[in-house]
């Protein structure tokens, strides 16, 4: 049943925590007479994107700073120019990464900012799904007609056989069967499109249910309605309707938002592959919102597509800023920003990932405490490389040219034919 509140261990507290917001924004509308969970959406979501907009900030501040070393990281990139060896690979990515940190760069804050949306998003699927099993408010609303229902057999079995809720019968197949059938009525009554009320309201006989139908339904449509009549639990589809314009909406935002962001480049060919995506995704993100929001309900596409309005708004208003803001002193603050942090850093002794996995590309060595280290590591590290791949009966194997694999094998030819003699 939807009123136990599915969601995991991650997505169910995080909804839970959106259903009691959502809760205190809709007893503030509730004050003023407006009873629309859309105004309650738009209002969550200016309140999650103002949360985030510490998070875009440092992410544009980020592409500010690489578009300014850019001269610095093109010198990197064209020094390890057509070498594609293991050691000229991983000394190119160690000089972009001690360049980055030098500047307090970081080209992954973008990725964090998508990645933390993500369970909000999901988590916020399961709010809209089910209003009334997170908004104790809304649930109450729905409480006197499913109470009226639960009393009456005949009413419990016209709601299970009403037409038109076919769809949602894999959740519901047998509410007289339920371990909290109450619960169950709610959910059902909660997937009621709004001209849905009259017509189950003419299957039933029970005098209670009639009444307690004709006084909570008008207010339980207003809930689930929006301007012009949308229905924000059911999905707008392409039917040239009123929620039609919500999927357009956000095709149109999303693509304004993803444009008014900045994609600098970063000199590193590993992560101009994932920049290039990244610019590829700006044709492909929103084409990909249109059709998720045409067949979710239209109180989630409204959350997506005034998300991706405030985004874009957001984005024009920090392009603004760092426009007119002194880039020397921004340039400098974060140099010294980042000074601390790598002393600080070399005072612990902790390594990044990246840092780690070098080491252990290099024999375990630090690459960084000597400067020969990479060619005698690499050497030594050759010399005593042995592989049943590499003897004779495999001279025939062709490795590619100037990768660990060939070196390896060339050592151990020489070890087979006159190294051993010595």
């Amino acid at each position: 049943m939807f009123l136990t509140q599915q969601g995991g261990f991650i997505i169910k507290p995080i909804a839970k925590l959106f259903g009691l917001i959502f809760g205190l924004i809709y007893d503030v509308f509730d004050k003023f007479g407006i009873v629309s969970m859309g105004f309650v959406i738009i209002i969550f979501t200016v309140i999650i994107r103002l949360c985030l907009t510490p998070l875009m900030f440092k992410s544009n501040k980020s592409s500010k700073i690489t578009a300014y070393i850019q001269p610095e990281m093109n010198k990197i990139t064209k020094k390890y120019k057509g070498k594609k060896d293991q050691e000229s690979v991983l000394a190119q990515q160690r000089e972009m990464r001690e360049l980055q940190e030098k500047y307090g760069v970081n080209m992954t804050g973008s990725c964090l900012t998508a990645l933390i949306q993500m369970p909000i998003f999901l988590a916020l699927y399961r709010v809209i799904q089910n209003v009334p099993a997170y908004v104790s408010q809304v649930k109450d609303l729905y409480l006197p007609i499913a109470n009226a229902i639960h009393g009456d057999p005949a009413s419990v079995e016209a709601l299970n056989t009403f037409k038109g809720l076919e769809e949602y019968k894999s959740y519901f197949t047998n509410i007289n069967s339920s371990t909290d059938t109450l619960n169950g009525i709610i959910d059902v009554l909660a997937k009621f499109p709004s001209n849905a009320w009259d017509a189950f309201k003419d299957t039933v006989t029970n005098s209670s249910v009639i009444s307690a139908i004709a006084d909570n339904k008008d207010k339980i449509v207003d809930v689930n309605s929006f301007i012009g009549g949308i229905d924000l639990t059911v999905a707008p589809g392409f039917a040239l309707t009123a929620a039609f314009a919500i999927p357009v909406l956000s095709l149109v935002f999303q693509f304004l938002s993803m444009k008014a962001t900045p994609q600098q480049s970063s000199g590193d060919p590993a992560q101009e592959q994932s920049m290039k995506m990244m610019k590829g995704m700006m044709y492909v993100f929103p084409l990909m919102s249109f059709f998720i929001t045409v067949n979710v309900p239209a109180g989630l596409g409204l959350y997506w597509a005034t998300g991706a309005f405030i985004s874009f708004l957001t984005s024009v208003g920090i392009n603004t800023y760092f426009k007119h803001c002194d880039m020397d002193k921004l340039i400098e603050k974060s140099k010294e920003k980042a000074a601390k942090k790598i002393a600080k850093k070399k005072a612990s002794g902790k390594k990044s990932f990246m840092e780690r996995m070098q080491e252990a590309a290099y024999g375990g060595q630090d690459p960084n405490s000597n400067p020969k280290v990479n060619s005698d590591i690499a050497s030594q590290s050759l010399k005593s490389y042995s592989s049943s791949t590499m003897s004779k009966n495999n001279s025939g194997v062709k490795y590619r040219e100037g990768s660990l694999a060939a070196k390896a094998n060339a050592m151990q030819r020489y070890k087979d034919n006159d190294g051993g003699k010595n």
